[in-house]
């Protein structure tokens, strides 16, 4: 298709997104049908006055939208986003890609069939979890007292669901109780809830620097303004933060003080202290992430041990014990209480009971540690893996974690890094995801390690990656080359 060219006029932000933007409402509009090949990077950034770069961002956005993709050799897309709509049919087997089936038609946890290895979505591979949930479906098919989790429910959750809830948030070192808990459908929900409570249209939000994208996408629909507080190898600065506050006059603060993501920034006792004792002096409210939180053997207690009036705390089983369950929590001041839970009744009204009661036998029975101890240990081998193959490399990891954030070589661009991984088949997130006001985009990759099934398919994706950063990197001039009409 070489006469297209999307309109850009009347947009603005980042010129990349601007294109995006664009390229997304005419296929949403039906101007694009599906199968339509979009221009080449080269004829569009001359079309549009902007580098190929631009465009190749521009692209890599659309792919993460899925609304386009590119075809290794033959050019990029337009994919039938209706077709994807339906039931999650192409995420079934947790990729972007069709599943495999067995005989018996039900999906697997295979490689898909077109070979690429997706490190772009931070997940824990498959552990316990699976042989776990089949023996307590076994076990609840047994008993007589299931009627009330075909009923609606309270908003916080069943009681008994919230006091299995608050014996695991012990273990972190957090002081709570059935009553402190609100349950969710998962972390997500749970940080969904805490903005449609606590922030209006206009207000401003306190980030690290680089955040994680679920938070920049949600602020960005509530028309909630983002500011970035510098970060070091200990996350947020307090000195940026006490800045930042003053500057704006903002009152929600947004933070993952446990395994950063995407930097793996965590915080030490004294930085949790010097935030805690600035949430106090300026009566923030801290919206705190802690979903990486049971990964680490050994940790620091929450922020909500340190200010519980000032902190809304969420966690979840999905990144320690099973995504698929979509259980997440909350621990809420007594005086948001009523607001949260509010907000949980408007966008969902209530966590499903029967994940509830999952989640309940599992903490109860010890099923829910030994899923963590499990993924623990998983973590710690995969990152003994990553740091093998990026021996001589510059990269910033937690021997627990499930990301690791690799600095880019001298002279390498993110941009040409990720068009030539995605031609010899990984997928990355392009580090502009993580990004929030700021214009800088850092020159640096998180590579996901748990988002293979095994290890040896994890192996051979990070030995892809580091031989495409050990190569000679592309210079300006053949960059420049390529706009060569």
């Amino acid at each position: 298709m070489t006469i297209y060219s999307p309109n850009t006029k009347d947009r603005t932000g980042p010129k990349y997104k601007i294109i995006a933007d664009a390229i997304t409402d005419d296929i949403h509009d039906g101007l694009l049908a599906p199968g339509v090949k979009l221009p080449t990077h080269r004829d569009l950034a001359y079309r549009l006055g902007v580098t190929v770069g631009t465009v190749t961002r521009a692209y890599a956005e659309l792919h993460r939208r899925s609304v386009a993709d590119a075809r290794v050799g033959s050019g990029t897309y337009v994919l039938d986003i209706a077709r994807q709509a339906q039931v999650f049919s192409h995420v079934s087997n947790i990729t972007s890609h069709e599943p495999l089936h067995r005989n018996d038609e039900r999906p697997t946890l295979d490689p898909p069939r077109d070979g690429n290895i997706d490190l772009s979505m931070n997940r824990p591979p498959p552990g316990p979890e699976t042989e776990a949930l089949a023996e307590t479906l076994r076990q609840l098919s047994g008993r007589n007292d299931l009627s009330i989790l075909t009923q609606y429910n309270p908003a916080p959750g069943m009681l008994h669901h919230r006091q299995a809830m608050a014996r695991l948030l012990n273990t972190l070192g957090l002081d709570c109780e059935g009553d402190d808990i609100i349950l969710t459908s998962g972390a997500q929900h749970a940080m969904a809830a805490c903005a449609l409570a606590l922030l209006n249209a206009g207000d401003v939000l306190l980030t690290e620097s680089l955040t994680y994208p679920g938070m920049t996408s949600l602020a960005s629909h509530l028309g909630v303004r983002m500011r970035p507080v510098m970060m070091d190898e200990y996350g947020m600065r307090p000195d940026a933060l006490e800045a930042a506050v003053r500057e704006t006059g903002a009152r929600v603060v947004y933070i993952i003080p446990i395994m950063q993501n995407p930097t793996t920034a965590t915080m030490n006792q004294e930085r949790l202290e010097a935030i805690s004792d600035i949430a106090k002096r300026h009566n923030l409210i801290v919206m705190e992430d802690d979903v990486y939180g049971f990964q680490p053997k050994n940790r620091n207690p929450p922020l909500a041990q340190l200010i519980p009036d000032n902190t809304i705390y969420t966690n979840g089983f999905s990144k320690s014990i099973a995504p698929g369950l979509r259980v997440g929590c909350m621990k809420v001041p007594k005086a948001l209480f009523s607001a949260i839970t509010q907000a949980v009744q408007i966008t969902g009204w209530m966590i499903p009971p029967l994940m509830g009661e999952i989640a309940a036998e599992w903490i109860n029975s010890g099923i829910a540690q030994h899923i963590i101890n499990w993924h623990q240990d998983e973590c710690i081998a995969r990152n003994i893996l990553a740091a093998d193959v990026f021996e001589g490399f510059s990269f910033q990891s937690q021997p627990e974690c499930l990301h690791i954030w690799l600095d880019l070589p001298d002279g390498h661009h993110a941009d040409d890094t990720l068009r030539t991984l995605r031609d010899q088949g990984v997928i990355l997130a392009g580090p502009e995801s993580f990004i929030t006001a700021q214009a800088d985009v850092p020159r640096s990759l998180r590579l996901c390690l748990g988002s293979t099934p095994s290890r040896e398919q994890l192996r051979i994706g990070l030995d892809r990656i580091r031989k495409v950063l050990s190569a000679q990197p592309v210079t300006g001039f053949a960059r420049l080359e390529n706009m060569v009409i």
